[in-house]
């Protein structure tokens, strides 16, 4: 394997390994609880980032002639990230937490066979990077597809953040401040660090 690819894929798999904990630990009445700013609960940004993966596998399957599963939320047409988004996570409203978790280590297995076989040149390759283009309203911008890569390696970290915001005890754990503390986002061009929310 590429040892730049197996970098990204040890990155995604610590921010899991605390994830899942992050998860199991929230009672019902964190999880019901509303982002401030969002029209999403925590349970809501837990959803997306269990089922988002499969999406990305789909998507990256062809650049290296691989298949993927396709995602259980069809995309629609035309395609629009935050309507799959919002299709995605209000399909999941009566899935348990372990439920969903479980789900989205068969999206995350699908997602790092395929992010195995990319090559240097596959890294390397300038790419259009719309993000999250409605909130924002930015034109795509060029990013190296390596570095878009290393975007989705700090996803779970990332938007644990925005659940942080409506559990503002639960950010002074010191566990949460050494894993989220650790996060490196150096990697991550500017052009998909601009086009997130």
């Amino acid at each position: 394997m590429n040892p730049r690819t197996q970098l990204v894929i040890d990155e995604l798999a610590r921010h899991r390994t605390q994830f899942e904990h992050f998860c199991r630990d929230l009672t019902p009445a964190e999880l019901a609880t509303p982002i401030p700013g969002s029209h999403w609960s925590v349970r809501d940004y837990i959803a997306h980032l269990c089922t988002i993966d499969s999406l990305i596998a789909a998507g990256f399957a062809p650049i290296v002639g691989q298949q993927a599963p396709p995602p259980e939320t069809p995309p629609g047409s035309p395609f629009d990230i935050d309507d799959w988004n919002e299709a995605a996570v209000r399909a999941r409203e009566s899935a348990t937490v372990d439920q969903l978790l479980a789900e989205a280590a068969r999206h995350r297995a699908s997602m790092v066979r395929v992010i195995e076989s990319f090559t240097d040149e596959d890294l390397d390759r300038i790419i259009d990077y719309g993000g999250d283009r409605k909130a924002l309203n930015l034109p795509p911008s060029k990013v190296r597809f390596g570095g878009l890569l290393w975007g989705i390696a700090v996803h779970d970290p990332t938007h644990t953040r925005d659940i942080l915001r409506a559990l503002p005890r639960r950010a002074e754990e010191s566990w949460l401040v050494e894993w989220l503390g650790s996060v490196n986002e150096s990697m991550i061009p500017q052009g998909v660090r601009e086009q997130r929310v």
